[in-house]
């Protein structure tokens, strides 16, 4: 799905901004004409642009509340978000500039969330010596525990980006409690204190489960587990490990790193494995040099992994592997695919599904449903209907144990 540039990188993040429009993220006109200000590759035009979008859109959130219409400011404050966060995206993880831009897409995604019809809380989880910041999202005036939705992202997304990305309001509206977080290699934890990226994600969902049920709206004993785009392998590793995860969402599956990226090439791949490590660094460094797609790759992998080059980051690929753990995984599971998914082949979704030991349900997103791209970019309202349907039966109203059928 084409939506402005030719170039994938620019394409992709254009159609995932425009994407939340569905739950009150961005709007169409403010995505299309920021896009036209920008040329196809220039990453300092992206910055630029889609800072001028957010920095425009935050003042009349401000101006809105200032004159006391509040839901106007809420919805503004949200888009302002999205435009701030788009804005860092292609930033150097040591650019001035990465740091100051995520703290205003975080500030004003919390000014957005405190004029909602909901029930909102901050938290932060005790973890190994520091904590992972959160929110607990509950239906307005919720007295007894929902049952609970648990999101997680992946290798780019941001804590406060899954509220769009995951349907938060829908999940409200059929009245489920929903946990947003950052964990290590993601969000705050990676920009604020260098926490990197591991792969025994059971140790970083376990604290988060423990300290949501300190809060009386949350029912952790039998958790609905959702994991975007990454957060495909991050969400079935804990479920295989963690006993209160009671049924467990792929959206989209990422079961073995190492494999989504050798599929298409396993024999290039093979050979790269055994070149010196000068070689492999030097063709990383060339290609960044002529695509947008190869230095972002190249920048946002060695930051979210903590190692220092392309040639250490293949060696942790394998590490991310479910293969082997599907036995440990029975509770219920739905993996979501996309056919036209850039990132992870589909081929990869049918042999996850066989290796997983409890009832598994692929759905497969079409191109002609606007759904085929990665994590059902271009068709949120359909993706998360899906979601939420699975969980009325995997993880029904009042059900606060785990099921097994």
């Amino acid at each position: 799905m084409r939506v402005h540039f030719s170039g994938q990188a620019f394409d992709y993040q254009t159609l995932r901004a425009m994407a939340y429009t569905t739950f009150g993220g961005a709007e169409p006109g403010e995505v299309l004409t920021t896009a036209e200000r920008i040329d196809e590759g220039d990453t300092e035009a992206w910055h630029t642009e889609w800072r001028r979008t957010a920095e425009r859109v935050e003042r009349s959130a401000e101006d809105a509340a200032a004159e006391g219409h509040e839901r106007t400011a809420r919805s503004a404050f949200l888009r302002a978000h999205t435009y701030h966060r788009t804005a860092e995206f292609f930033l150097a993880s040591d650019d001035p500039r990465r740091r100051p831009t995520y703290e205003r897409s975080r500030a004003t995604f919390r000014e957005g969330i405190a004029r909602l019809d909901a029930d909102v809380t901050t938290f932060e989880a005790p973890y190994e010596g520091t904590t992972l910041p959160g929110y607990l999202f509950a239906p307005s005036g919720t007295e007894e525990p929902c049952p609970t939705v648990v999101c997680l992202g992946g290798f780019d997304s941001l804590a406060e980006e899954l509220y769009f990305l995951c349907g938060v309001p829908e999940a409200l509206a059929r009245g489920y409690a929903v946990v947003l977080f950052d964990g290590p290699g993601q969000g705050a934890p990676l920009r604020e204190e260098g926490l990197t990226a591991r792969p025994d994600w059971e140790y970083v969902v376990g604290p988060v489960l423990d300290a949501v049920a300190e809060h009386a709206v949350a029912d952790t004993d039998g958790v609905g587990l959702v994991g975007v785009s990454f957060g495909g392998y991050y969400a079935p590793r804990a479920a295989a490990f963690e006993d209160r995860v009671a049924a467990c969402v792929a959206f989209d599956h990422m079961h073995d790193l190492w494999r989504a990226a050798a599929y298409e090439t396993p024999w290039l791949a093979a050979v790269v494995r055994r070149v010196p490590d000068a070689l492999v660094n030097g063709l990383a460094a060339l290609g960044g040099r002529f695509s947008v797609e190869s230095r972002w790759l190249v920048e946002n992998s060695t930051w979210v992994f903590g190692v220092d080059s392309m040639a250490a980051f293949q060696r942790v690929l394998p590490d991310y592997s479910l293969v082997g753990l599907g036995d440990d995984i029975t509770c219920p599971m739905l993996v979501l695919a996309g056919e036209d998914d850039h990132f992870v082949p589909l081929g990869l979704a049918e042999e996850f599904v066989d290796q997983v030991a409890g009832p598994t349900t692929l759905r497969v997103f079409r191109t002609e449903e606007g759904a085929g791209e990665h994590c059902q970019m271009g068709n949120l309202r359909l993706a998360t209907g899906v979601i939420y349907d699975w969980f009325e039966e995997a993880l029904p109203l009042g059900a606060g144990v785990r099921r097994t059928t």
